[in-house]
């Protein structure tokens, strides 16, 4: 498949998936997680720099700004719901650039492509309003600022600058980004000794590029601190209270994963239980289906005055087969993040000890490290199956990187003898798409 009919495809999709978004948006897609607290901070000027809420303010002060064009009408909520879904696609499309030289596999490639355009997890909250929306958008500005800071030697500190620019913007849209300070450190520190980099130019890159979003999470963390707020208190359990989820559920496959595959509606309770099911088994669910019917149909009528939670929408009888399809299809697609990431990952830390690093090893770095920092505190949180703390949303960037793997293993690994095996893949998610497709419909 030549450049321009990529190219072509990837239009089509990015098209036709703008347009299953806004369909959703304006029958109540935006109303998501914790909505009402959301749409509390855009709208009300003295909540958006609110260091006791659980996000920092950014993404509040930037939303305000449309609330103060657009007025109090529900007019602004769906605008910036929009706004948030095409700032999405042109993420993507920039993303799709960036792996691409990667792969052998043009076919495969797409089929990446594809997959990432229409994964329901993506594609709604990408629409719904919060933070969570922006996290991908930031992980690929991150990547590329971060590549020109590796490969072009003439503007180094210019660079590193961009860099720290970007990674504080990320800090103080989402707090999950501060995960990537330690990471990117260490990553300078390996370059430093394998690419023999003068100290000053190590210490400088590190300063430029880290010094800003470091600032920026030790003030949030005082001033969180000073409020009593959610992050340096009250996610946390009191002590003597037992976690209901722990690292056993965390790390283990259960069999109670398997009534998952009826694809059950988050606020009905079934999956929110402790214990009764693996973070795994919940992630799938929650990967490949729409659990909370957030682009499901709305009961009551839109007001911005009102409050909206997604347990006023229903899903149609019919959808629950079709999303028990996208679970099953899916199957295979996790399983291959799982061997991919792993196969990545090893290729990662060796290209880091060796001081060669490709785009897909700093892809995955980055990803894994934002995902564990969203991993790894579940059993101390207070409530981490029953508030969802397992919720996709929650890791977009890592997924990004788990599935760039999974694509990326079958390229480099499956022989490719003849294009059969790409055309397998590209007709495989093709399928997977127009059930997801159907599904969000």
């Amino acid at each position: 498949m030549n450049p321009r009919g990529l190219r072509i495809l990837w239009a089509i999709a990015l098209g036709l998936a703008f347009t299953l978004s806004i369909h959703a948006v304006v029958r109540g897609g935006y109303i998501g997680p914790d909505y009402p607290t959301h749409l509390s901070r855009l709208i009300q000027w003295p909540k958006v720099f609110d260091f006791a809420a659980t996000n920092p303010p950014i993404y509040y002060l930037l939303g305000h700004g449309l609330f103060v064009l657009i007025g109090p009408t529900n007019s602004f909520p769906i605008t910036l719901s929009i706004l948030q879904v095409a700032i999405n696609l042109v993420a993507l499309s920039y993303f799709f650039q960036y792996t691409q030289p990667r792969f052998g596999s043009a076919l495969i490639h797409s089929a990446l492509c594809l997959f990432l355009i229409f994964l329901p997890v993506r594609l709604i909250h990408a629409a719904t309003l919060g933070a969570d929306s922006m996290t991908v958008p930031l992980f690929v500005l991150l990547l590329f600022v971060l590549n020109k800071v590796l490969l072009d030697e003439t503007l180094p500190l210019r660079n590193a600058a961009l860099l720290g620019l970007a990674l504080g913007a990320g800090v103080w849209v989402k707090y999950s980004f501060m995960v990537l300070i330690p990471t990117l450190l260490v990553l300078f520190f390996f370059l430093w000794t394998r690419r023999r980099w003068k100290f000053e130019r190590f210490l400088a890159i590190c300063i430029l590029s880290l010094a800003l979003p470091f600032a920026l999470s030790i003030y949030s963390f005082w001033a969180s601190t000073q409020a009593h707020g959610y992050n340096t208190e009250k996610h946390w359990l009191q002590k003597g209270v037992p976690p209901d989820m722990t690292y056993r559920d965390l790390l283990s496959v259960k069999a109670n994963d398997l009534r998952l595959f009826r694809a059950p509606e988050y606020f009905k309770r079934e999956i929110l239980r402790p214990h009764q099911h693996s973070y795994l088994g919940l992630s799938h669910v929650g990967v490949f289906t729409d659990p909370m019917n957030l682009f499901q149909d709305l009961s009551v009528p839109q007001n911005i005055g009102r409050i909206l939670i997604p347990d006023q929408k229903t899903r149609r009888p019919w959808k629950t087969p079709v999303m028990q399809a996208s679970m099953s299809l899916g199957l295979i697609w996790t399983a291959s993040a799982l061997v991919g990431t792993a196969w990545l990952l090893f290729c990662a830390l060796r290209g880091l000890v060796k001081g060669r690093l490709e785009r897909e090893h700093v892809t995955v770095l980055l990803g894994i490290a934002y995902f564990l920092l969203m991993f790894l505190p579940i059993p101390f949180v207070h409530g981490g199956a029953l508030f969802g703390y397992w919720t996709p949303r929650l890791i977009l960037p890592g997924l990004l990187s788990f599935f760039l793997a999974a694509f990326l293993f079958i390229d480099k690994k499956i022989p490719r003898k003849s294009e059969r095996i790409g055309q397998a893949v590209l007709l495989l998610v093709g399928i997977q798409c127009a059930i997801e497709g159907v599904m969000l419909i």
